[in-house]
């Protein structure tokens, strides 16, 4: 069940290109994280250079205005390895669909218990999930 926003610079991103980062983000979810095809939650967001604010290198990243900035929300319980697979697969896959720099990709991974999320109806459906991958 994760969810993913995926914020870019407005104008930098045609379609195809949006379209190929999510089924990159996708594909990766499904490939480390085991998720069915149809666990599909991604918000993009296209936003203007004055509300997308970065400095322009950090910890020896240069990054340009190919900027994705990825957070992805998912119920907590996977190895620590699992996770550093996931933010390596992604890269991989989102750094050959989109065409941009490796450096390009930043990821933040946010795991909380299943009693947080709901999928409607006000319900917790995934209260009683521990995930054991």
């Amino acid at each position: 069940m994760p969810i993913a926003k995926i914020h870019v610079l407005e104008g930098r991103y045609d379609e195809l290109r949006l379209a190929n980062v999510s089924k990159a983000v996708e594909e990766a979810l499904i490939s480390i994280l085991k998720i069915p095809p149809d666990d599909f939650f991604q918000i993009i967001h296209e936003l203007r250079r004055d509300r997308f604010l970065h400095t322009p290198s950090f910890l020896g990243m240069k990054y340009s205005d190919d900027f994705i900035v990825l957070g992805l929300a998912f119920i907590y319980g996977r190895p620590k390895e699992t996770r550093l697979a996931l933010l390596k697969e992604l890269n991989a896959r989102i750094v050959a669909g989109a065409g941009i720099s490796p450096d390009d990709l930043m990821i933040q991974l946010c795991e909380f218990p299943g009693e947080n999320f709901s999928f409607g109806q006000g319900l917790a459906q995934r209260a009683f999930i521990s995930q054991e991958a």
